[in-house]
């Protein structure tokens, strides 16, 4: 065989292994998307507005706020929250709120889709029939590692005179209702119930009331199923 016949065998085996890898990648990155996007589903329509057309700002929020609970579930790096808020300029109850929901999605994350090992580095959004959805660009895989831990879990929020933001979210969640279907209890928008949740604004004496009522009633039916 000829020099140039052996040359032109290599330069064909190094084709066929880039497109090996190639097609590889482009396998991991359709599962990484698919898992992202399920991760945050029931963690989206609280952030998100479509009465305009799709809200891109708010998924690509929670999209982020899933990538780097995904992150940390798979390096064990749970700094990465913090670093999250390193340019943002979200006040302290905010960074509150995003920490706890990255938190959820961590959890979420550990629990369904322990397979996947492969960080996330980075995803862009793209429009498929005109709904958005995510290009997940893979990462370093890592080995199995424990769940990280976070610490403490806040103490159970107790009825009282002062509603505060916390009790406010906590109740909502422990109803697994959206600020849509929270708001409609009150008569009122997901935008007054988002701005409850992030102290922008205080529920009146008698919305407290029945804050504190649905409060003590989800307390005793967790009593009763423990």
């Amino acid at each position: 065989m000829s020099k140039k016949s052996k040359a032109e065998k290599r330069k064909a085996k190094l084709r066929a292994r880039k497109q090996q890898i190639a097609l590889s990648e482009q396998s991991l990155s359709t599962r990484l998307s698919c898992a992202l996007e399920k991760l945050c589903e029931p963690v989206m329509p609280e952030y998100i507005d479509d009465s305009n057309g799709p809200d891109l700002v708010g998924r690509r929020i929670v999209w982020r706020m899933g990538q780097i609970a995904w992150n940390i579930v798979v390096t064990g790096r749970r700094e990465s929250i913090s670093e999250a808020f390193q340019r943002t300029q979200l006040d302290v109850e905010q960074q509150k709120t995003v920490q706890n929901e990255i938190i959820g999605l961590a959890k979420r994350k550990y629990a369904e889709f322990p397979n996947l090992r492969t960080a996330i580095r980075d995803f862009s959004v793209l429009r498929v029939g005109g709904v958005p959805h995510i290009k997940a660009r893979p990462g370093d895989t890592f080995p199995e590692i424990p769940f990280p831990e976070f610490g403490e879990p806040e103490s159970e929020p107790e009825t009282g005179s002062d509603v505060t933001p916390d009790i406010v979210r906590t109740l909502r969640k422990r109803m697994k209702l959206t600020q849509i279907q929270f708001g409609e209890i009150f008569g009122m928008t997901s935008k007054k119930v988002s701005a409850w949740e992030h102290g922008k604004a205080e529920p009146t004496e008698e919305q407290k009331q029945k804050i504190q009522a649905l409060l003590k009633e989800n307390n005793e039916q967790e009593r009763e199923t423990c």
